[in-house]
């Protein structure tokens, strides 16, 4: 495998693993910063949340150890980040590293939002919280397609 290869796997291995540990972090100061009340529903979504930023952090070893699995799990973590929304009592929005979102609210009107967020989670069931939104992801896009490329520059490498 050519350097420039190497070099992109290792920045991609970095961003997942630094986005896994910032939304572990920030998971738990917001559960602890005594804002709200820790109930048995919060600490679940709050597992899941922390499972799927361990599993961005997997995602960013396993780049260091199987190079073409790790692509394949990278690819899964980016998709799981794509689309976010919010409509009425369900919701879901999950980040791991940096969003740039591009969406639409549509409450009353449609109108077009920009959002940009750092490690994030949102899970909503059953809390209608009154919103109607959609958006994509354009980092988790981005990293999707460049993903695809690194994978397919690692089978030509593989298959000399």
């Amino acid at each position: 495998m050519d350097t420039q290869i190497k070099k992109q796997i290792k920045v991609l291995a970095i961003y997942q693993i630094i986005g896994g540990l910032l939304g572990i972090g920030i998971t738990i100061w917001v559960m602890f910063r005594g804002e709200s009340i820790l109930t048995q529903q919060v600490l679940r979504i709050s597992l899941f949340a922390a499972g799927l930023y361990v599993f961005s952090i997997l995602c960013g070893r396993m780049l260091f150890r199987n190079v073409q699995r790790g692509l394949m799990l990278s690819i899964i973590n980016q998709v799981l980040q794509v689309v976010y929304f919010t409509f009425g009592a369900y919701g879901f929005q999950y980040v791991s590293g940096l969003r740039i979102g591009l969406g639409f609210d549509m409450i009353g009107s449609w109108t077009f939002k920009f959002r940009i967020a750092l490690s994030s989670f949102q899970f909503d069931l059953g809390a209608d919280t009154g919103q109607k939104f959609i958006g994509v992801n354009l980092i988790a896009l981005f990293l999707i397609f460049w993903i695809e490329k690194m994978q397919e520059k690692v089978r030509q490498k593989a298959i000399r």
